[in-house]
This record gives C-alpha cells, sequence and structure tokens, in this order.
C-alpha cells in the first residue's frame, strides 16, 4: 500500500519472484538511473520499486511493461534523446528536467509535470528564438547544450565562458525590450561575476531580455562588440567605461545625433546627478541600436543596480509614452 492509503494493481512481491536474475539486474539498473536505490534484498528492492510508484503516482500501472516502461521514461537525462510534439505526448524525468530549467531561465510558467505539450513547445521555441537558435520546438543537441550554459554555477563557469543572456518570466504574458550590455573587465572575477548577475536581476526585476557583448574574464575588442550588438540589434545598448570622470555619453556627431538617447540620457543624468555628453565615440557612432555609454565606475557592482534601476524604468517609461 502507498501512502495515503492508495494501492496499485500490479503485484510487486509476485513480479519480483518470477524475474529471472538477468531481468533483476536491468531492473536493478533502471532504478538506479532513475534515482532510486537498488538492493539486492528483494524486500528492499520492491520497497524502492513501490517509493518509484509513489513519487511519481503511478498507481495505474497494471503490468512488468507498464513499469519498466515509466522506470525508462524517469531514468533519462536531459539531452539523452530528442524531445519533440508526438502523439502520445513524451514524459519523463528529462522533459521534467526542462520544464525546470526553462521556468529558472523565465520561459516557461506552466506546472512541472514532466509532460512534452504543447506549452512546453512554445516555452521552447520562445527560448530558441531568444537565443538565435533554429526555431522548430525541438530539443535537441544544440538547444540542450544552451540552456545548460546559462545554468553553470557562476562562480565555477570557466574564465572563457560568459553567460549571454537571460529573459524576464513569461508568466507575465509580456516580453519586455531588449538591453545588451559591455562590461568592462575592470574587477577580480568573483566580482564581475556579481556584476553580471546584478544586472541580470534587475532587467528581469524591469521585465527586460539582457544580453552580454562582454564576457566575464575577458577583454573584447571594440570591432567585436560592433559586430554583436549589430547581430542582435537590441532595443538599447549600454557600454560601462572606467574613468576618473562621471558622464552619460550619447550619440552626437556634426550634423546629426540620436534624438531618442539624447532624451534618455538626458532623464537618467537629472537623476543621477552627472553629466550629460554628446559624443562621436566608435561604439556611439557604429552601432545601430540606441546606445550610451557611462564614463566613471558605475560598473562596480556596488554601484551598477542603482543606475540600471534608472536607466531601465526610463526606458519603460519612454515606450509607454
Amino acid at each position: 500500500m502507498l501512502k495515503g492509503g492508495l494501492t496499485i494493481s500490479l503485484d510487486i512481491a509476485s513480479l519480483l519472484k518470477s524475474l529471472p536474475d538477468i531481468e533483476l539486474d536491468d531492473l536493478r539498473n533502471k532504478l538506479i538511473y532513475a534515482g532510486y536505490a537498488a538492493s539486492e534484498d528483494n524486500a528492499e528492492l520492491m520497497s524502492s520499486i513501490l517509493l518509484f510508484i509513489d513519487d511519481k503516482n503511478l498507481t495505474s500501472i497494471t503490468n512488468k511493461e507498464g513499469l519498466w516502461l515509466e522506470l525508462i521514461n524517469h531514468g533519462y537525462k536531459l539531452g539523452d534523446r530528442i524531445l519533440n510534439l508526438s502523439d502520445p505526448e513524451l514524459r519523463g524525468s528529462d522533459v521534467e528536467e526542462l520544464q525546470e530549467l526553462l521556468s529558472r531561465l523565465g520561459f516557461y510558467s506552466e506546472p512541472i509535470n514532466g509532460i512534452f505539450n504543447t506549452n512546453v513547445v512554445f516555452s521552447v521555441t520562445a527560448f530558441q528564438e531568444n537565443r538565435g537558435l533554429s526555431i522548430d520546438g525541438n530539443v535537441g543537441h544544440g538547444t540542450v547544450n544552451e540552456i545548460k550554459m546559462l545554468m553553470r554555477p557562476n562562480l565555477n563557469t570557466s574564465l572563457n565562458e560568459a553567460i549571454k543572456s537571460i529573459s524576464p518570466n513569461l508568466s507575465t504574458s509580456v516580453i519586455g525590450h531588449s538591453v545588451c550590455f559591455d562590461i568592462p573587465n575592470e574587477q577580480d572575477y568573483a566580482a564581475q561575476i556579481d556584476t553580471y548577475e546584478i544586472t541580470k536581476s534587475v532587467c528581469l526585476e524591469n521585465n527586460i531580455i539582457a544580453s552580454f557583448a562582454s564576457e566575464v574574464g575577458k577583454t573584447t575588442k571594440e570591432e567585436n562588440i560592433v559586430k554583436y550588438v549589430n547581430k542582435i540589434q537590441p532595443t538599447l545598448f549600454v557600454s560601462f567605461k572606467k574613468s576618473d570622470d562621471t558622464s552619460l555619453a550619447y550619440f552626437k556627431g556634426s550634423f546629426t545625433e540620436s534624438r531618442f538617447g539624447k532624451e534618455l540620457s538626458s532623464k537618467v543624468t537629472d537623476q543621477l546627478q552627472i553629466k550629460k555628453l554628446g559624443k562621436a565615440h566608435n561604439l556611439l557612432k557604429n552601432t545601430k541600436s540606441v546606445s550610451l555609454i557611462f564614463f566613471g565606475n558605475f560598473y562596480q557592482n556596488d554601484k551598477v543596480s542603482e543606475v540600471l534601476e534608472i536607466v531601465l524604468k526610463n526606458l519603460n517609461e519612454s515606450f509607454k509614452n
């Protein structure tokens, strides 16, 4: 009998007695893959099977084939197979893992039930579009690798790998504007990680899609920053430059200037009480998006949150008017 007084039709004790040694070994392996203990003692093995059935709410299992199928499904790790919309719907631990990771990244807000249904397909395609992947709703190695790259524990991320972007929580049913950031490689590694994480967190709170033209622990050439920004064409590009003077620059050339950049920088500089400058800096001149450059030490992890709150709130307000 399971917890709560529930029962199952399958006689586990009789099943275990009927299995030859080779199938018992197979059963133990399947339990291990699904994350359960696999004792040589049949009484303990039966307890593990009942726990698996109880945990996964599989009370409708009636035969060995059904048990085998569920053990296989719940033994998959994300990336073990290609996930796509099919009939019957794919189920398993890999689907549950996918739902959990997409939820943490802000792309999935439905129940985490291990079922690859149309809600999951919608979230997958939104993620693929956001990351510049082929948009087909299928979860193959490319999509899996992109998800896992973003979910790496940050303090263990190698110096040559950066977390490129994160999307706002789609439970709001509103996808926000996109902002690309260029953060200088001036702080120590742990402080840089903090700056990136704070940036993503503030963007998430303001329903902004954040991406990074820079990478943790690496100095990126301006020409590569320009190429990246022009490839993704965000709503706004924000660069931070180390400087003894504090100011905010927008593009202004000899005969033209960025009107939106000027208006946005005016609001931001009024609130931060810093200078506003019209400049023809390479990043401002060569990027297709509206671009701003903060000169000073605003990139430091103890300052960036306040600065970004002001910038993003004014950005969102500008599009409401």
